[in-house]
């Protein structure tokens, strides 16, 4: 039965290079890891983790590659020991999402600062939202 979903992978993994390619990743944050999706509710799509860079760096990176991709989204979940950001376009046909996990002392300021709901589901954030997070996120470091 796998050796039937090889070619098809293959051609997913070329269409995904393709979309990838169109975009400046010379100039975007690391990615650290790739996951094709080749079925449903995406027809085909790739989920890029960031490289572990610092803490409020992960913001920074994930607006870097919103504003690289095409009509951006935002969207974020709150765990009880981490929250998870995303931001995604559409490229090619290829549903790409960038995605990191914040963590640490900050956390409990970052999570009011959001008001996400604590259920472990995926909610739909404002790249302005984003943004002033990132801003945030600076004054506390440099206060």
């Amino acid at each position: 039965m796998m050796e039937h979903r090889i070619p098809d992978m293959a051609r997913a993994m070329a269409e995904i290079g393709s979309g990838l390619l169109a975009l400046p990743l010379d100039e975007l944050p690391d990615i650290a890891a790739v996951q094709v999706i080749t079925c449903w509710p995406e027809r085909l799509a790739v989920r890029l983790q960031l490289s572990m860079v610092g803490l409020g760096d992960r913001v920074d990176a994930l607006i870097a590659w919103a504003d690289a991709l095409p009509e951006p989204a935002a969207a974020g979940r709150e765990c009880e020991d981490y929250i998870r950001l995303e931001v995604s376009g559409l490229v090619g046909g290829v549903r790409i999402t960038v995605w990191a996990h914040l963590r640490g002392p900050d956390l409990n300021d970052t999570a009011c600062f959001l008001s996400l709901p604590l259920d472990d589901e995926t909610h739909r954030l404002s790249l302005a939202r984003l943004r002033a997070l990132a801003r945030h996120r600076a004054e506390r470091v440099d206060a």
